[in-house]
C-alpha cells in the first residue's frame, strides 16, 4: 500500500523520492530514521536538501512545510550534521 501521497506536503516528487530509497507507505517512513534516509538520499543520487525533510516533519504532524519552526529546524540539522 502506498499511502504517502496522502501526508501533507507529499506530492508527486516526495512520493517519487521516498519510493526510490524503499519507503512506500507511511508506516516505512515512521520506522525509518533522517539519517537513514539522507544515507539512502544521496545513495540514489538525489540531493538530501533539508526541504525534504521539514517536509517530512511537518507532514507527519499534519502541517504545512512551511509551519516548521526554527527549533525544529536546528534539531533535523544537528540530527543530519556529518551523515555522509
Amino acid at each position: 500500500m502506498n499511502d504517502l501521497d496522502e501526508i501533507k506536503n507529499f506530492g508527486p516528487y516526495m512520493v517519487k523520492i521516498m519510493n526510490l530509497i524503499g519507503i512506500h507507505s507511511r508506516e516505512d517512513l515512521m520506522s525509518s530514521d533522517y539519517k537513514t534516509i539522507k544515507k539512502n538520499l544521496i545513495k540514489a543520487g538525489v540531493k538530501p536538501h533539508l526541504n525534504i525533510f521539514y517536509s517530512i516533519e511537518m507532514g507527519l504532524q499534519g502541517k504545512s512545510w512551511n509551519e516548521i519552526t526554527s527549533n525544529e529546524k536546528n534539531e533535523i540539522k544537528k540530527i543530519l550534521e556529518g551523515v555522509k
